[in-house]
């Protein structure tokens, strides 16, 4: 009797295997399944919700109270210091591509070692009018002046900030003004520098050393707060979080503008540092309360680390960098027609201090363009896959860019808004794309690494500089490029030691 079969095999043996899918889901460079690093993706995600979510832990709420606290002990110190100001806090420090300061010595720390999550704060020292004569914006870079008048309605302006001045603004440039506008010139404000007896800084910096038992909180986080009105954990929404700014009245020129002392970013950013130094000193341990472990200032801002009381113990990093608030919008900045209209208050640009690192930068005294707002509102237009694949490529990097000059974080980030630019939306928003869309964002990089410019995303005309050490990290790059799989398994663990305490934070009570 002749058995039955199933199909050409006897009824006894296994099923046959399922057809073949076809053999698309392969990334051509390093072999790995696009279907496997999606999953690595989304596993990455998961982790980092603790800190990425939109319900932060106590913990983080806990630091951010303590860093405003510092700023009113700041404006009790120096009245300089605006009593009232527009905060942004921005989730992810500027190693992590938050802001764009070019090629700049941003110090050794590295996430997961030095610190488990990191953010990153604008205070802003003025807020300005963009139709003003105090704002001078250079044609041919991404950098902006800030000249100071005498007085400003019978305040003598320069007296007060003699020790932040720089030279008037250089001759032989061509000069645009912003279009739009609200408000005028406000205060400046101050920052702390302290070194983490287990970080060594390589470039030159100011730094306040402390012993770890005398660096903690004040009172209650809430009590410093002399009138900030950030608001409260309720009120945060997403990744950042912004607050309504009060303006100086306008000011009232007496001389010709080409002979007025500008505002120095150098300048600056050393004051800053001072009175936040100062104030560190003052501070004393609270039992409970996150302690200031480390300050240090590196290029125009301050980075502190602050150790939460736990469980489960963590290390934060803020990066804190004093900001001038421009109402307006300069002049050629281009729109985004893949966004939509975005929102009437993103209507405003900042001036951050410069890195330092391009080789034609126009002088000390020059302010650099930031669009921190404006990036605010694309992220929210972003799909949410995309953002995944962003999010574990700059982990990715990380490692590859910590302690040095590089810019790639940020290129990273720009690349993302002419992703959406240039791809389809619906592409973008699939979750089994987001393999794809990583190493996507990692070629690009490559790409703009060799070429040395990115073009940039708000100013026509003008580009972003990878810095002088492009080469080394593009092959640095090429060899992570090669396995992708087991950098995402490695970037996964990591976030994993995150979430538990597993930077600084998560050692004994005598590495503080």
């Amino acid at each position: 009797m002749a058995s039955a079969v199933w199909g050409n095999a006897p009824w006894w043996g296994p099923p046959p295997p399922a057809p073949a899918r076809p053999l698309t889901d392969i990334d051509f460079c390093s072999g790995a399944q696009l279907q496997e690093l999606t999953q690595l993706i989304q596993e990455l995600g998961v982790q980092e919700s603790w800190c990425d979510g939109p319900k932060p832990g106590p913990d983080l709420l806990q630091a951010k109270d303590f860093v405003f606290s510092l700023l009113g002990l700041i404006h009790r110190r120096d009245p300089r210091f605006p009593p009232q100001t527009e905060l942004l806090l921005l989730r992810g420090g500027i190693r992590e591509g938050s802001l764009d300061l070019g090629p700049a010595p941003l110090g050794p720390y590295t996430r997961g070692p030095h610190y488990d999550a990191g953010f990153t704060l604008l205070v802003p020292v003025f807020s300005l009018d963009g139709t003003g004569q105090e704002l001078q914006l250079d044609t041919r870079s991404c950098y902006a002046w800030l000249c100071l008048p005498e007085q400003v309605r019978g305040t003598s302006v320069r007296e007060a900030w003699q020790d932040c001045l720089g030279p008037p603004v250089p001759g032989g440039r061509d000069w645009i003004h912003p279009t739009e506008s609200r408000e005028s010139p406000r205060d400046p404000q101050s920052s702390v520098d302290q070194p983490h007896g287990d970080i060594t800084e390589p470039e030159a910096q100011e730094s306040l050393e402390k012993s770890p038992s005398n660096v903690s909180v004040p009172e209650s986080p809430q009590q410093n707060l002399t009138n900030i009105g950030f608001p409260s954990p309720s009120e945060e929404t997403n990744d950042d979080v912004t607050k309504a700014a009060d303006v100086s009245p306008g000011p009232q020129p007496s001389e010709a503008r080409e002979a007025w002392p500008t505002l120095c970013p150098a300048q600056v950013a050393a004051w800053f540092f001072a009175s936040l130094a100062a104030v560190a000193e003052s501070l004393f341990p609270v039992p409970g309360a996150p302690r200031l472990v480390h300050a240090a200032r590196h290029a125009g801002f301050t980075t502190i680390l602050l150790a939460t009381p736990g469980p489960p113990r963590r290390l934060l990093l803020f990066d804190l960098i004093p900001v001038v608030s421009v109402a307006g919008w300069p002049q050629g900045a281009r729109s985004h027609s893949w966004a939509g209209p975005l929102a009437s208050e993103s209507s405003s640009f900042y001036l951050v201090p410069g890195g330092g690192g391009r080789t034609e930068r126009p002088g000390a005294s020059g302010w650099q363009l930031c669009f921190a707002r404006q990036e605010l509102a694309l992220k929210a237009r972003i799909p949410a896959p995309l953002l995944q694949a962003h999010a574990a490529a700059q982990a990715l990097l990380r490692p590859l860019v910590a302690g040095t000059r590089a810019a790639a974080p940020y290129l990273l980030r720009t690349l993302l808004y002419w992703a959406c630019e240039r791809l389809p939306a619906l592409y973008l928003a699939r979750p089994e794309n987001a393999g794809a869309c990583c190493l996507g964002l990692l070629d690009e990089l490559g790409r703009v690494l060799e070429a040395g410019t990115l073009p940039h995303y708000f100013l026509s005309g003008q580009k972003l500089r990878a810095g002088d050490g492009a080469a080394s990290l593009l092959g640095a790059l090429a060899m992570l490029r090669g396995d992708p799989a087991r950098a995402l398994r490695a970037a996964v663990e990591e976030a994993k030691a995150a979430r538990k305490g597993g930077g600084l934070a998560g050692v004994g009570a005598g590495s503080h």
